[in-house]
C-alpha cells in the first residue's frame, strides 16, 4: 500500500503537501499541485490510515455518540424506537460531512470521559444526559460537546442543547383532553420518582405544562405515576394501576409512546375497551402508534430532526463558525440563547486552531427548542 512519502516522490512534492491534499486543505497548496497530486492519490489508490489518523493531532474523524440514558443490562437502549430515530440521523449526517460515529451507551460519564479520550474523538453529542453529566464531559476533555434532551436551569453557562418545547407540547396535549371532556387525568412518566419534580428533567417540563393547563381550568393535577424501567416490574404496576381503577382517571398521559401502547394492550387483554372505557394519549410520535389499531393519539416530535440539527451544531463548533446573538435566534421562532452579542469577533473565540485541539467557546450559550404538534388518532373518546 502506498505511503504518503511515496505519493510526495512520484509528485515531487513535499509529504506535508499531500497530507494537505489528503484533508482538503486546498488553501495551503496552488491549485495545479493539489491536483496533481490528488490524480496521484487516486491512481495509486491511496487509502488514509484511520488508526494512524485518530493517534495524530490533525483530526482523527470520529465523533461520539453517547447514550446516556439509565437501562438495566439486558436491555438496550438502541431498541427504543426513539432513541434508534436520533441515532440513524446523527450517522447520516456525520457520513455525509466525512466524519464517522462511535456509538457508545453508557450513563456513566467518567467511563464516557475515558473512552472518548482514547478514541481521540473531535467531538461529542450527548443523549439524555443530565446537565452535571454534561459538564463533567466539559470538565475533561476539550473537544466540543453538544447534548439532545439535557434540560439546563436559567442559571446555567456555556451549553448548546437540542431540546424539544416540552412545556407547551404536554400543556396542549393536556388541553386536547380537557376539550374533550376529561378532568380527572392520570400522569404517567418512566422517571425514577416524582421526588424528581423540583430538579431538572425533561419530564419535570412536561408535567409542568400539563399541572398548569389543569389549573387553567380550577382543577386540580393528579400526582406523577412513575413507570419503571423494566418491563416486568411495570406489568406488575399495571395490574396495580388497575386494581386501583387508574386513581379514577377518565384519561391517562403517559410521556413515552412505547409505554402507552404497553398500557393499551394491557387493558385489552383486561376487557378495557379504548377509547370507550379509558382514553390514553402518549408522547413522541413513533411510527408503530399510526399502524396499530387503534391509532395513537400523541405529540409528534421531529426526533430525527434533533439528531440532525445536533450534527449540525457540533460541527459549526468544531469550525468554529459564527453564532448567532439571542435576539436572532428568537427571531426563528424556536431557539434561545444567553448573552447580547455576536459570537464572531476574534476576541470572543477561544477555539484553538493548533494541532487541531478545539476548545468550546466558554460564553456560548444555546438552547434550540423544536416544536412538536398534536396527532389526534383514535385513543380519546368525548365524554359528554
Amino acid at each position: 500500500m502506498a505511503r504518503i512519502k511515496d505519493i510526495a516522490k512520484l509528485a515531487k512534492v513535499s509529504p506535508s503537501t499531500v497530507s494537505n491534499v489528503i484533508h482538503k486543505r486546498a488553501n495551503k497548496v496552488s491549485p495545479e499541485i493539489y491536483a496533481r497530486v490528488e490524480k496521484i492519490l487516486e491512481e495509486e489508490n491511496y487509502v488514509t490510515h484511520m488508526g494512524a489518523r485518530m493517534l495524530s493531532k490533525k483530526g482523527s474523524k470520529l465523533i461520539a455518540l453517547i447514550l446516556a440514558y439509565k437501562r438495566i443490562e439486558k436491555e438496550s437502549i438502541v431498541e427504543d424506537p426513539f432513541v434508534s430515530s436520533v441515532v440513524g440521523a446523527v450517522q447520516l449526517a456525520l457520513q455525509n460531512a466525512g466524519y464517522f460515529l462511535l456509538l457508545y451507551s453508557n450513563p456513566d460519564m467518567d467511563e464516557c470521559a475515558r473512552i472518548s479520550k482514547e478514541w481521540n474523538v473531535e467531538g461529542i453529542i450527548l443523549l439524555g444526559a443530565k446537565r452535571e453529566g454534561y459538564y463533567k464531559i466539559r470538565e475533561f476533555l476539550s473537544v466540543p460537546v453538544v447534548s439532545i434532551d439535557t434540560p439546563f436551569s436559567k442559571d446555567d453557562r456555556s451549553y448548546v442543547n437540542v431540546g424539544l418545547e416540552d412545556f407547551n407540547a404536554a400543556k396542549e396535549m393536556t388541553r386536547y383532553l380537557l376539550s374533550m371532556g376529561h378532568q380527572k387525568i392520570a400522569f404517567f412518566s418512566l422517571t425514577e420518582g416524582g421526588d424528581l419534580l423540583e430538579r431538572r428533567y425533561i419530564d419535570s417540563e412536561r408535567y409542568a405544562g400539563y399541572k398548569e393547563a389543569m389549573e387553567e381550568v380550577k382543577l386540580s393535577a393528579g400526582l406523577w405515576h412513575n413507570l419503571s424501567f423494566t418491563e416486568v416490574e411495570r406489568k406488575k404496576q399495571y395490574l396495580s394501576f388497575y386494581e386501583e381503577k387508574f386513581f379514577q382517571a377518565t384519561a391517562l398521559f403517559v410521556t413515552a409512546d412505547i409505554m402507552a401502547l404497553e398500557l393499551i394492550r394491557f387493558c385489552e387483554d383486561w376487557g378495557i375497551k379504548i377509547p370507550e372505557d379509558l382514553s390514553i394519549v402518549g408522547f413522541d410520535g413513533i411510527k408503530i402508534g399510526k399502524v396499530l389499531h387503534p391509532m395513537l393519539t400523541t405529540m409528534e416530535q421531529d426526533s430525527a430532526e434533533k439528531g440532525r440539527r445536533a450534527v449540525k451544531e457540533l460541527l459549526s463548533l468544531i469550525r468554529g463558525e459564527e453564532f448567532l446573538s439571542p435576539c436572532e435566534e428568537r427571531k426563528k421562532g424556536s431557539e434561545q440563547g444567553c448573552g447580547n452579542r455576536k459570537y464572531n469577533d476574534r476576541e470572543d473565540n477561544d477555539r484553538e486552531d493548533n494541532d487541531g485541539e478545539y476548545s468550546v467557546r466558554e460564553h456560548i450559550c444555546k438552547n434550540i427548542r423544536l416544536p412538536a404538534k398534536l396527532f389526534i388518532g383514535e385513543t380519546v373518546s368525548k365524554l359528554e
